[in-house]
């Protein structure tokens, strides 16, 4: 037995095969498959750490992208109550306004929350842009419009698209009218308007939170265009201005 055991000894040091009474052991082939392993796992120690960096860093990043989306949410929704505030202050004091006969009364306009969901990227068709419309208003007069477009959009999953006009002869500003399903119950029954800057690129973001009653909800001495049936848009848009009480 102990002849034996110098003997396995012996082969092992000179790493050669060794076959004894009752086993075959094939020692290089064992070192060199335990050296691959130990290759393996050093390989998978330094994937797996690779794996984890980038995972770390793409939660870093991705807390970043979510911190930078709030606070430019935040800028923006803090911009649209500024402006309610100015246009609520403006009708309260200013000759202009079309509760100059009632102003002692005027207790501010309503508004639906202020929502990001609610500024919506159009594509701007600009086939018929250029052309002319005339549309009637409130009195029955008859008003022209330079067309500058379709702004086409899908909101709620429906798809939409409405004419756009110049509000002005540099065609610097777009003039928006539509109607949608909150008018007659939550909004003005007439529709609202959206006027806003062109931007000067075919990128155009239609904010419904700026949409806005005409004057013409808030005193009948106003005479305001009519918002054409092919501007309905079939939703519940519940952003912008809201009907004023008793009107």
């Amino acid at each position: 037995m102990k002849q034996y055991i110098q003997q396995v000894k012996a082969e092992i040091q000179k790493n050669q095969p060794f076959v004894g009474p009752r086993m075959t052991i094939k020692l290089q082939n064992g070192f060199q498959l335990f050296a691959k392993l130990r290759k393996f796992a050093r390989n998978m120690r330094k994937s797996i750490g690779c794996v984890l960096l980038s995972l770390l860093f793409m939660a870093c990043h991705s807390n970043e992208d979510v911190r930078d989306k709030e606070q430019s949410d935040s800028i923006y929704t803090n911009a649209v109550i500024h402006e309610r505030q100015q246009k609520d202050a403006a009708f309260a004091m200013s000759p202009n306004s079309p509760f100059r006969d009632v102003q002692e009364d005027f207790s501010g306009l309503q508004y639906y929350p202020v929502s990001t969901e609610w500024k919506v990227n159009c594509r701007w068709d600009k086939r018929h842009s250029g052309n002319w419309v005339t549309l009637p208003d409130s009195k029955g007069k008859k008003r022209v419009y330079k067309v500058a477009g379709t702004f086409k959009f899908r909101i709620q999953n429906r798809e939409c698209e409405i004419e756009a006009y110049f509000e002005d002869s540099a065609e610097t500003a777009f003039f928006i009218m539509f109607r949608d399903s909150t008018n007659g119950k939550e909004s003005y029954q007439g529709g609202r308007y959206i006027e806003f800057q062109h931007a000067g690129s075919d990128d155009v973001v239609l904010d419904f939170n700026r949409a806005f009653n005409p004057y013409c909800h808030y005193n009948h001495n106003y005479a305001c265009p009519l918002v054409p049936a092919s501007h309905f848009i079939p939703v519940f848009v519940r952003a912008g201005e809201r009907s004023y009480p008793g009107k």
